[in-house]
């Protein structure tokens, strides 16, 4: 190992050990920032992947009257295997609506004993070629005899959605003002090293050392402790991601949930924003101070 570099070790561990309460707090900011950043990135690769497998399976619901003749009921079904926007049709009756009913809140014993059969609506449950055309058969069938109402689960989809949606901006927004304040702890703590070290940052202008290389050694002081606060994030991110996501596919059996791998692709994103910024912080700290 060159001198070079063995004075730049050293000053790097000069540094980090001589403002070690500021250096630890900075990297406590950084993991809590990145944390949560990462968590706004998961959750908007969840809304994704249940966007695409939620969206490719809607449904039309055509809920029937309960003294629908069955001519009505044939004329229903037949036009809607015709509609071009249909992509097939399956009927639910009275006694299927209550089969589903009982498995949806078996663990609700006092509700299930409040329904019959004959209070659920039969209905037709129709899927379409695509997702955005339920319009098209609302219009063209809320008005058939026999007809009570037409619904669209994308309507309860968008709820949830929203829902998710709300979480990430919450999570983006947190992460953004704890970024700002990592990046005011790495500004400050790189200012304090640069101000304990300015009689030796003076010999060493006046012996003809260039900026960059004065500034080297506090320019990575700040990227350590920013790297470091990356891998804190990432690694406690991974280690929750597992238990975390097999509850929830436990818990809520209809979401599809994203896996571990999704965890770890955004580990590179976490890196280099710890990175970006604390080297952003340390440049703006430093540029001000060798002006002088």
């Amino acid at each position: 190992m060159g001198p070079r570099a063995r004075y730049l070790l050293s000053e790097i561990g000069i540094g980090l050990r001589r403002n070690l309460l500021m250096t630890v707090a900075t990297i406590v900011t950084v993991t809590v920032s990145l944390a949560l950043l990462g968590v706004g990135l998961l959750v908007e690769r969840q809304v994704e992947v249940a966007r695409s497998v939620f969206f490719s399976q809607v449904e039309v619901a055509v809920y029937l009257d309960d003294g629908i003749s069955e001519t009505e009921r044939s004329t229903i079904e037949q036009d809607l295997r015709e509609h071009p926007v249909v992509a097939g049709v399956d009927y639910e009756s009275k006694d299927d609506a209550f089969t589903q009913f009982q498995d949806l809140f078996a663990d609700n014993p006092s509700l299930l004993a409040s329904v019959t059969p004959e209070m659920l609506p039969a209905s037709f449950r129709v899927e379409l070629t695509d997702a955005q055309e339920y319009a098209v058969v609302e219009s063209a069938f809320r008005e058939y005899p026999g007809v009570n109402e037409v619904t669209d689960q994308q309507d309860v989809l968008d709820n949830l959605f929203l829902l998710f949606n709300k979480l990430r901006d919450g999570a983006w927004w947190i992460a953004g003002f704890q970024i700002l304040g990592a990046g005011a702890l790495i500004f400050n703590t790189i200012r304090v090293t640069a101000f304990a070290r300015r009689e030796q940052t003076a010999i060493m202008k006046l012996v003809g050392a260039t900026n960059w290389y004065i500034r080297l050694p506090f320019l990575l002081e700040g990227i350590i402790a920013g790297l470091f606060g990356a891998l804190l994030a990432s690694g406690l991110l991974v280690l929750a991601a597992g238990p975390l996501l097999s509850s929830v596919r436990e818990q809520i059996l209809f979401l599809p949930v994203i896996g571990v791998s999704e965890v770890v692709a955004i580990v590179p994103i976490l890196v280099l924003g710890g990175i970006g910024v604390a080297a952003v912080a340390s440049l703006l700290s430093l540029r001000r101070f060798l002006a002088v």
